[in-house]
């Protein structure tokens, strides 16, 4: 998925396909890779990958990192605009019957607005809050194609993958992977955000992100590449666990987590204790998202062009490859229990403020 979809803007489509030189979203094409010179040695799936066998490998999406913080932000927003907007009416309602019709339109005009911001917000979240629990890339061996859901377009990309030019792109501290399809005027005509982003200090890492897709796509090896694989997040027809929900957030936040495609020994004090109340927040919106999400399916002929060879020795169906799990320590664990009831409590400290002064009003 395009990860800006979300913000429902498009930072790069339709721009000239150039190298360090920033957009005007600030966006900046750091460098391409070639795919032809690109070592495949070493190879770096992290813990992105849904499904693999001998046809296909499916991953998960650029997104996840950010998967919840449009429904933070948008619940919010939105009880205070309704708020806004019942007080509005009942204060034009109030004025009107003292016959003040030119403040009883300047109140309506003011419900208008607030009924305006809501459905701008909904429009900032609907993919998060409304739209399926992942956006899944598909990478097809046999066919040399790539698929990815673009919920903005409303549309399935289906790229060749002889045609994608791969980038690195930094916006602020972070860069990753780009897949992009050019016109004759080479100008982007559609592209895809791998699903791995990291720190502009690991470069090396994307580059072996993408190594791991070209050892996919164009070696005979799959027993290596396979082997590459520490863990599948196999929910290619369910939503997630509310385990996996916790584990997956929090290795965006712990850079031993994101760095790397095994369990760290033991998780830093400094990671737990500047990151909890982040991705706490973060988590219990994620799973209110989740539960008004759907879970993608892929069109019938996709699915057609990625069908399963019987007894294939690679398909991941029903494998069991799981990392160890999380182990805290226990001022690890007061932390996170602090940053969850500190999280509680400003969700629920806010929800009741805003029935308080909603009973003022009336």
């Amino acid at each position: 998925m395009l990860r800006e979809d979300y913000e429902t803007k498009f930072t790069t489509l339709n721009q000239p396909f150039v190298t360090d030189c920033p957009n005007k979203h600030s966006l900046t094409r750091l460098y391409e890779i070639n795919l032809k010179t690109l070592k495949t040695e070493q190879i770096f799936p992290h813990r992105l990958v849904i499904r693999f066998n001998s046809t296909y490998v499916e991953t998960m999406d650029s997104w996840e990192s950010i998967r919840g913080r449009a429904t933070g932000l948008a619940i919010p927003m939105w009880a205070v605009c309704l708020a806004g907007s019942i007080f509005c009416l009942y204060a034009s309602g109030l004025v009107l019957l003292k016959e003040n019709f030119l403040l009883t339109l300047f109140f309506f005009a003011l419900s208008i607005g607030f009924s305006y911001m809501i459905y701008i917000y909904y429009r900032i979240s609907k993919y998060d809050l409304f739209g399926y629990t992942h956006y899944p890339i598909r990478f097809n061996r046999k066919t040399q194609k790539v698929y990815a859901f673009s919920p903005q377009q409303n549309k399935i990309i289906k790229l060749n993958w002889a045609d994608l030019r791969f980038s690195v792109v930094s916006k602020k501290s972070e860069i990753e992977l780009r897949a992009s399809k050019l016109n004759q005027d080479n100008l982007v005509e559609d592209e895809i955000i791998l699903p791995y982003q990291i720190l502009k200090s690991k470069p090396e890492l994307v580059e072996q992100h993408l190594a791991f897709f070209k050892a996919y796509m164009e070696s005979d090896d799959l027993e290596r590449v396979d082997q590459s694989i520490t863990a599948f997040h196999d929910i290619y027809n369910r939503k997630e666990s509310m385990k996996e929900s916790f584990e997956r957030l929090y290795m965006q936040y712990d850079i031993q987590e994101l760095t790397s495609s095994e369990r760290p020994e033991r998780p830093k004090i400094i990671f737990v204790a500047l990151g909890s109340l982040l991705w706490m927040s973060q988590f219990v919106t994620k799973r209110f998202a989740l539960i008004f999400s759907k879970i993608p399916q892929w069109p019938a002929d996709i699915e057609q062009e990625c069908q399963i060879e019987k007894n294939d020795p690679y398909d991941s169906t029903g494998k069991q490859r799981y990392l160890a799990p999380l182990k805290f320590t226990t001022m690890q664990i007061i932390f996170i229990a602090g940053a969850g009831i500190i999280s509680f409590t400003l969700l629920f400290g806010f929800l009741t403020l805003l029935a308080i002064l909603s009973l003022k009003t009336w």
